[in-house]
């Protein structure tokens, strides 16, 4: 056989004597030149390089790192806005590669000394972070952490105050609120008062919805006095309570803007007291739910924040910011005003 003729039948090196060339163990071969863990940077050089030395004839990792690994946070909750996110990440992490570990894990609202642990310790080095969580000090402590080291932060459908994040994907939720603002003051025909039911005020997507809407009905609509919001923690059962005692209280409620969930209980209110002209209702999210009610006239709009855009966006950023992707996406999300006139253009899956 000649010479050329056996180079090509050289038999590729084994991982041992990778190992032996590169001064470490084979099991850390495998884990660097199959990606199956977390490798540090220095021994995963020296893996690649003993390999390329040797004439390894394979697809060799990047040695700027290994798996990387993003960690994304949410609430622990089941309403569509949460149902729609996760099928989102499970569709997109399953289409990056075994390069990337996407971690989900979703917490309590109120839990946030434990949230805040898990963000200070990561139990895995953590190459970005993706998450939707309380305004509150005890979040932004644990944040400023991880921006000490050096974790790229993204947030999710709701910004947090203070805290330095590569970017935030959602939508522009003083915007949104101005718009519900604006559809309840051209449809309502008459003077009175609005209930503003919310998910919860410790959100800042929330208060920034309350505070557009607020906005724009002082400045054009100053007919409508809207109440001051209440916190329905998107419970069916306490929003059917907290409308049915603002009905009895006043007979004037013209328009419902609804920033959250609970949309069962307000209907069932609004049904079992029956005012002269039914109150112009705006709510959030495109669901099967909320066509429904779109169909049958109770509600007259619906802004839909597209969640599923929030989180390609989010996985988008921490690729770029881990040299993975060469562009990072530009600007929000854009939330989507959904009638029973275009209805018909979405494709409802929740």
């Amino acid at each position: 056989m000649s010479a050329e003729g056996r180079r090509r039948t050289k038999r590729a090196p084994r991982f041992t004597e990778i190992a032996i060339e590169a001064g470490v163990s084979p099991s850390t071969v495998d884990r660097v030149l199959n990606e199956r863990g977390s490798v540090s940077d220095a021994l995963r050089r020296k893996v690649v390089d003993a390999a390329k030395r040797l004439g390894t004839n394979r697809m060799l990792p990047s040695v700027r790192h290994g798996v990387l690994h993003f960690d994304v946070i949410l609430v622990h909750s089941d309403v569509p806005h949460f149902q729609r996110i996760n099928r989102a990440l499970e569709r997109y992490a399953s289409l990056i590669g075994p390069r990337v570990t996407v971690h989900r894990s979703a917490w309590g609202e109120r839990d946030d000394e434990r949230l805040a642990a898990f963000l200070e310790h990561p139990p895995y080095p953590r190459h970005g972070l993706l998450i939707v969580a309380r305004d509150s000090d005890r979040i932004r402590r644990a944040l400023q952490v991880v921006n000490a080291a050096g974790t790229p932060v993204v947030t999710l459908s709701t910004d947090i105050t203070g805290v330095r994040r590569l970017a935030y994907t959602g939508i522009d939720n003083t915007l949104a609120g101005r718009t519900a603002g604006y559809l309840i003051g051209r449809f309502t025909r008459q003077a009175g008062k609005v209930w503003i039911p919310v998910t919860s005020l410790d959100f800042r997507a929330h208060t920034e919805r309350v505070e557009g809407f607020n906005q724009i009905l002082a400045e054009q609509f100053p007919h409508l006095d809207p109440l001051p919001p209440v916190e329905m923690f998107d419970d069916v059962e306490r929003a059917y309570a907290q409308l049915h005692d603002a009905l009895r209280q006043h007979h004037d409620i013209v328009a419902v803007y609804n920033t959250g969930s609970a949309s069962a209980g307000i209907r069932r209110a609004l049904r079992r007291h029956p005012l002269a002209v039914a109150p112009v209702w705006v709510g959030h999210e495109a669901t099967r739910e909320h066509a429904e009610l779109l169909n049958a006239g109770d509600m007259a709009a619906t802004l839909d924040q597209d969640p599923e855009s929030q989180v390609l966006a989010g996985l988008q950023h921490l690729m770029h910011a881990n040299e993975e992707l060469e562009q990072a996406p530009e600007g929000l999300t854009r939330f989507r005003v959904v009638t029973p006139a275009n209805l018909d253009q979405y494709t409802l899956v929740i």
